[in-house]
């Protein structure tokens, strides 16, 4: 190579290449920006449509919603990246940021509208925004017992949910858990001891 010879590194540090180098990346964060925008868009409007209510648990229910929009979310992109802003995309980076748009989005709902719909936490908290006066342990145990439990029927509402899900089978007046959720059981139990939560809730007492 001679000594006038420039190398990719000497041709990145100059001026124009950088300047080239943070257009491009702006665009595709700006373009990642958009998937994720429209892909909210698609997944609120799927989940409060009732389309994907297949299982009537939340949870399954997202699951479905995201799958069902990511198509549309892929085509909305496609028609997206015309606009000259975004430069010249590829189908593999449209693919890749409705990937990233809806693992995203799942994160999300996991952490939030799924977590408020089952957090017995979320409940107590609310029961505290709407007591004046504060609330006593004794007094919120009741309250969580004679409203969550007996007054809402959550109980009810989670064998209910269980069963649909395959992990327990009504047995007459019983509920026994199946092969499937004994799997369930000992990955919950795997996680439980890898991160060190309160091995109770996994039956380790």
């Amino acid at each position: 190579m001679s000594a006038g010879a420039a190398t990719p590194l000497s041709a990145a540090m100059n001026g124009g290449g950088w300047r080239s180098f943070g257009a491009r990346l702006f665009a595709l964060a700006l373009f990642y920006a958009a998937a994720l925008v429209i892909g909210a868009a698609l997944f609120v409007a799927l989940m409060r449509s009732g389309l994907v209510s297949f299982s009537h648990i939340l949870f399954y229910d997202g699951i479905y919603a995201l799958a069902a929009g990511f198509l549309p979310l892929v085509f909305c992109l496609n028609r997206l990246k015309r606009i000259r802003a975004f430069g010249a995309l590829s189908q593999m980076e449209e693919v890749s940021a409705a990937l990233v748009s809806s693992s995203l989005l799942c994160a999300f709902f996991v952490l939030g509208p799924v977590t408020v719909d089952r957090s017995i936490s979320i409940f107590m908290l609310s029961r505290f925004a709407a007591a004046e006066q504060g609330l006593t342990e004794r007094e919120a145990r009741d309250l969580f017992v004679s409203r969550y439990v007996d007054g809402w029927s959550q109980i009810s509402r989670r064998l209910s949910e269980q069963e649909r899900s395959g992990n327990l089978a009504h047995k007459g007046e019983r509920w026994e858990i199946t092969p499937q959720g004994r799997g369930v059981m000992k990955t919950s139990q795997g996680l439980a001891a890898i991160f060190a939560t309160d091995p109770r809730f996994v039956g380790k007492e």
